[in-house]
């Protein structure tokens, strides 16, 4: 078979191109987010499980080309009509009597089976449940078209089917995409081969970018020279074959962003796998052999891999409430990093202008569906859809259109964020809000954008705080907490609490850089625990947030980092960092973790190293690393006295002052620990926090037995509740590799390195409530080279209960906790 280009089979294609995805769901209000081929008046109507018809709404689509048209419908009423924990349908109306039934519209016969489930002719969704302990939520980050191995965001496909066969209340009822849904700067050659051919025909037209003189280096595996220098981008390492490619793909034009988002979440514009572009057209003038066709011919597998599980993952997105937020590679990678990286992006026009496009599209296919309501007319939101239509019907000449695209999607100058102070990333009250809440029965969700809040203390090179003071005014302090919430869900894209080791790897990287007088760009260092001020301060809000109660629990959810565990912080304070308030306040955190859908990393250093050594790697310790920190806030960061610590001099003991600098004065008792004989603290400290890493909880598992049979290897899952040892049992006899669910010495796992994805649950064990994450991963199959379907292997319990005997307190600190 040979490649056919877009244009030659768009008439054939049916109406809708990506979609339905079902966004918010609330009592009174539903979006569904669609992209077709024409222009149309799309209606969303919701009914019961009886078909009977509630509320409904109706929006016109925006033209983003001549075969591109998008829509995020919202259906609302003034009452709260849908009932928690109850199931309900919808259904979408194109006009002139078009359905989603109607042939031609959804598919050529008009099925419903590619978004529905056996138990309903129409797509479904759950609203989420009174009790906090019937909750159900899924969460994962980081997926990669031409990543390694299969998709694990095919699994909630498998969550919703089992749930509904067997208990229909049981069903994910929210799942929420912590970022990095695509990859803009690290795209498999024969991938931007197709979403140009798929931008031409979708747009109708090639965007002219500014300062790109030669057309030839837009070809893919070309862009590095244009990414790196003429943008001023840094971009994602890809090891395939040892061979490392940077930017060699980057996406530039808008057509190329929204392509690879309708890529990205169905299957209508894809060819089938037999039908891929070749080397030979992807780089018709290239050698006949060697390393880059090796590396094609591996993309084009993962590639392959990727479009076989979109079936099923575009009809579980059409059926559960899914909420999503940014991280830096819908982007470009490093989006923000530092001083430095503002300095080279802004000031070049092709930097800026893939900065542009990247947000007009993320706005387009993801803040739409997250705040519909920014949206909605006379709103920021809504002036953006016009000036991209303006725009885009200028073929990309009217300036006016694209000064009014910066403004409404925030893009600053270096000059505004050099000029603030501190300097910070700058907003108006005319541009979208990416940050977001979401409210539940006995719970609130805080979506952080920890990026385009940063904050850049200190050198241009230096971390960053990944939420400067304003920042978390607005998304924290200033968000009014429910009166019946009993947690609070943060969605971090990258982990608050991080893994020591790794964050002290990014310290020492970037000491050496800077030795050497270069950039760390390669490490990331970014990571919350980086940036001191940022972190506590974090901490501090969220505990400040349970006043006047004095108690707060908090869960994290996090991706980023491509592996998942999960950590524990215990929080008290009576003055809280960068508080004039003092006050007692206590905060119980749960810090889960799940990266990546698909993107784990083979080989020294990859996520596969982690899976299997687990916290520490190299073993440098022999335990699971934990802190225990003492804090004061010591304004202007001078020499605070907090106790003394004796010494031995000529066989006499002198006892000396222990002082601390900087703000926050920080002490780890942990690192302190052979010294606790040698040391008095004498100052009370403002603040104390306890941090454990967490093994998975080691279950009691017989052997398995090998398993072999003709039939196909399938073992439904545990429901939220139910028995998980005959499953789990009979799951891990059909894998070869069954030891590998198990972490070091036959104990629970610490790190999962292998593509996964995250459910979150609320349990009482022993009397206490916990939080639960559990993992979904895959072993492998008796047939060599397959994998088993995702599976809930590795489950991490975490206590909410503040003062558990689990978490006993240090002898040194019990005298001077506050």
């Amino acid at each position: 078979m040979t490649w056919t280009p877009l244009r030659k089979r768009i008439n054939q294609l049916p109406l809708v191109i990506a979609g339905p995805i079902l966004r918010r769901a609330d009592n009174n209000v539903v979006t569904v987010w669609i992209a077709l081929k024409e222009s149309r008046t799309v209606t969303l109507e919701i009914f019961d499980t009886n078909k009977r018809r509630l509320f409904s709404g109706s929006r016109q689509t925006t033209q983003f080309g001549t075969y591109l048209h998008i829509v995020a419908v919202t259906a609302k009423t003034s009452s709260n009509i849908l009932l928690h924990g109850e199931n309900y349908l919808y259904n979408l109306y194109f006009g002139h009597g078009e359905t989603l039934s109607q042939p031609g519209v959804l598919t050529p016969e008009g099925s419903l089976k590619d978004i529905t489930y056996p138990q309903y002719d129409l797509p479904s969704f759950a609203i989420v449940p009174r009790r906090l302990d019937d909750l159900r939520i899924i969460h994962g980050s980081c997926r990669k078209a031409h990543g390694e191995s299969l998709d694990a965001l095919v699994t909630v496909d498998k969550m919703i089917r089992e749930a509904l066969e067997q208990d229909p209340k049981k069903r994910p009822h929210q799942l929420f995409l912590t970022g990095d849904q695509i990859y803009v700067d690290d795209v498999a050659d024969a991938l931007l081969f197709m979403l140009m051919d798929a931008s031409q025909t979708l747009l109708g037209w090639s965007e002219t970018l500014p300062d790109v003189k030669n057309t030839e280096e837009l070809n893919p595996g070309k862009r590095n020279i244009l990414a790196t220098q003429t943008a001023g981008l840094t971009a994602s390492f890809t090891k395939i074959n040892t061979i490392c490619c940077l930017a060699k793909s980057h996406l530039f034009t808008l057509g190329e962003f929204l392509a690879m988002y309708l890529f990205a979440w169905s299957d209508v514009l894809w060819t089938k796998p037999e039908d891929f572009p070749t080397y030979e057209d992807v780089h018709p003038d290239a050698p006949r052999s060697g390393k880059d066709r090796t590396s094609f011919k591996e993309e084009i597998g993962y590639l392959q891999d990727f479009q076989t599980t979109l079936k099923d993952i575009r009809r579980a997105l059409a059926n559960i409430p899914t909420y999503m937020i940014f991280d830096d590679h819908e982007i470009t990678d490093d989006w923000f990093l530092n001083m430095a990286w503002c300095d080279r992006v802004f000031n070049k026009p092709l930097g800026r202008r893939v900065l542009q496009n990247s947000l007009l599209a993320y706005a387009v296919c993801q803040a739409w569906g997250n705040t519909p309501e920014q949206f909605e007319q006379g709103k920021p939101g809504d002036a953006l859809l016009k000036a991209a239509e303006g725009w885009l019907a200028s073929l990309g000449t009217n300036a006016q259109h694209e000064q009014e695209i910066a403004l409404r999607i925030g893009l600053p100058s270096v000059e505004d964020i050099r000029t603030s102070l501190p300097r910070r990333v700058t907003h108006t009250e005319s541009s979208l809000k990416w940050h977001y809440t979401v409210i539940g029965p006995e719970y609130e969700v805080l979506v952080l954008d920890t990026r385009t809040w940063r904050e850049f203390p200190g050198k241009d090179f230096d971390f960053p705080a990944l939420l400067s003071a304003e920042g978390c005014d607005e998304q924290i302090s200033k968000v009014v907490r429910p009166q019946n919430a009993r947690v609070t869900l943060v969605i971090a894209p990258s982990p608050v609490v991080g893994l020591p080791f790794l964050e002290a790897v990014q310290k020492t990287a970037k000491s050496v850089a800077e030795t050497l007088g270069a950039a760390a760009w390669a490490f990331d260092p970014e990571a919350w625990g980086l940036e001191e001020t940022a972190f506590e301060r974090l901490f501090a809000r969220l505990a400040l947030r349970a006043l006047p109660a004095g108690q707060s629990r908090v869960i994290i959810l996090s991706g980023d980092v491509h592996y998942s565990f999960a950590a524990r912080l215990q929080y008290s304070a009576i003055c809280p960092f960068q508080s004039s308030k003092n006050v007692k306040t206590e905060l119980v955190v749960a810090q889960f973790t799940s990266s990546s859908l698909k993107n784990e990393v083979k080989g020294l250093g990859g996520s596969h190293s982690l899976h299997t050594k687990g916290f520490v790697p190299f073993r440098i310790i022999k335990y699971i690393p934990t802190a225990e920190i003492l804090g004061w806030e010591n304004k202007g960061g001078k020499e605070l006295e907090i106790g003394v610590f004796y010494t031995f001099v000529d066989n006499t003991v002198q006892h000396l002052p222990w002082r601390l600098k900087g703000s926050p004065a920080k002490v780890n008792l942990v690192q302190e620990r052979d010294c606790f004989r040698a040391l008095q603290i004498t100052k009370k400290p403002e603040w104390w926090y306890r941090i454990d890493f967490l093994s998975a909880k080691a279950e009691d598992i017989n052997k398995p037995r090998s398993y072999h049979s003709e039939q196909s290897y399938f073992v439904k899952a545990p429901l939220p509740g139910q028995d998980r040892k005959q499953p789990l049992e009979q799951y891990l006899s059909m894998a070869r590799n069954h030891r590998d669910y198990l972490g070091k010495k036959g104990k629970g796992k610490e790190v999962v390195g292998l593509n996964n994805i995250g459910e979150i649950t609320f349990e009482f064990v022993d009397g206490k409530e916990i939080a639960v994450q559990t993992l979904w991963w895959r072993l492998e199959s008796w047939e060599k080279g397959k994998l088993l379907e995702p599976f809930p292997l590795t489950r991490c319990e975490v206590s909410l209960v503040f003062d558990d005997q689990d978490y006993p307190m240090n002898e040194v600190l019990k005298e001077i906790k506050p």
